[in-house]
């Protein structure tokens, strides 16, 4: 594995320096929000962390502050892909386009801008970096401000571009009423939920384990201002009892990341959380398995994103039949099964844009009720 250029030695190169501090790029955003956290984020790293006093050293400092001088404030949504989510966001690149416009306009470039013909390679390559730096040390990743600066400019862009990265129609299913609705390891789809759910709805709770999903959503939900979402830090399989029961307990692409007794363990609990007559909504696939079987063949494992394999979890082949037959056992009435076998042809997981991976997986959707 290659070795880092970052390091936390006491005589290391600072991170940010003036080429950086001159933030170029910010002064032409429209979101100042946004951008005072990006400023906020890297003076505080560069608290942590420099480069390496190597004779290569002093070049990272100069192309790496160059993205800063260049930086656009959504520099913090990709890089928050790349460190916390890239498991639900695989192909994240630093915004080279971006950054040229913001250079293009500059009246004094650095030197380096015009004397390092492969500049454009290496600032991609740092910002990998930096990312799987960061990925890698969690007692930087899960420090406060980190978490609290990125999790913050992920509202700000979601609420300034209702650019959301899934889309759930949750809403569309819920039965009249006023029970409760929550939605399990709700994860980005969170921030499409908050912003659609109406005032009429029954309030929904919206659990998480990650603080930088939770202290986002709270941000989000907060900044529009959604009395009835609630944000719930809860870790899955082994949540507590909650407070009040709910009518829905809505399942969204995640009980594959469960081994089997795991899984039975997540549906008896949902069991005790749900009214009587409540349903039990699940929709997932085997998608990540079929990618890792795929991922043995060494040419399929050589395109995909780096670092995306390692966030996948291994199951057992029978994966959608074990769940309905798992769910049926612990005494719920399965109202809805239907499931589809899909195959397609997808850069969405791929190093390489444009280069197509083939991808096949069944896709599935069970409602399943506790009787009266």
């Amino acid at each position: 594995m290659k070795s880092s250029v970052f390091t936390d030695r006491h005589d290391c190169l600072p991170l940010v320096t003036e080429t950086g501090r001159a933030w170029q790029g910010l002064q032409r955003s429209s979101s100042p929000e946004m951008s005072l956290r990006v400023k906020e984020l890297f003076e505080h790293l560069n608290g942590l962390f420099g480069f390496k006093p190597t004779p290569e050293g002093p070049i990272h400092q100069e192309c790496f502050n160059c993205i800063l001088r260049y930086a656009y404030p959504e520099l913090m949504i990709d890089l928050a892909d790349r460190v916390f989510v890239q498991h639900e966001r695989p192909m994240v690149f630093l915004n080279l386009d971006h950054i040229h416009r913001n250079r293009n306009v500059d009246p004094k470039p650095p030197a380096v801008v015009t004397d390092l013909p492969d500049l454009d390679g290496r600032m991609e390559s740092l910002f990998r970096d930096l990312a799987e730096t960061l990925s890698g040390r969690p007692e930087w990743r899960e420090e406060e401000p980190v978490v609290r600066l990125l999790a913050e400019s992920y509202s700000y862009y979601m609420a300034l571009t209702k650019n959301f990265p899934w889309e759930d129609p949750l809403k569309d299913t819920i039965p009249p009423g006023n029970s409760r609705v929550l939605d399990v390891a709700t994860g980005l789809a969170g921030y499409s939920l908050i912003h659609d759910w109406p005032p009429s709805h029954p309030p929904l709770v919206l659990a998480d384990h990650m603080p930088f999903i939770v202290e986002g959503l709270t941000h989000f939900k907060n900044l529009l201002g959604r009395p009835n979402v609630e944000i719930l830090p809860t870790t899955f399989p082994d949540a507590g009892p909650t407070s009040k029961k709910f009518g829905t307990i809505h399942v969204s692409k995640f009980l594959h990341h469960l081994q089997r007794d795991e899984r039975r363990r997540f549906l008896g609990w949902a069991w005790e959380q749900l009214e009587p007559g409540g349903r039990l909504s699940i929709i997932d696939t085997d998608l990540e398995n079929n990618i890792l079987k795929e991922a043995e063949d060494r040419e399929y494992r050589s395109k995909l994103m780096p670092g995306y394999l390692e966030t996948l979890v291994k199951i057992e082949d029978r994966f959608c039949h074990n769940l309905v037959d798992d769910i049926r056992e612990l005494g719920y009435t399965v109202q809805e099964f239907d499931f589809h076998e899909y195959h397609d042809q997808t850069d969405a997981y791929s190093h390489f844009p444009g280069d197509d991976l083939p991808i096949r997986f069944l896709g599935f959707e069970i409602v399943a009720q506790k009787e009266y």
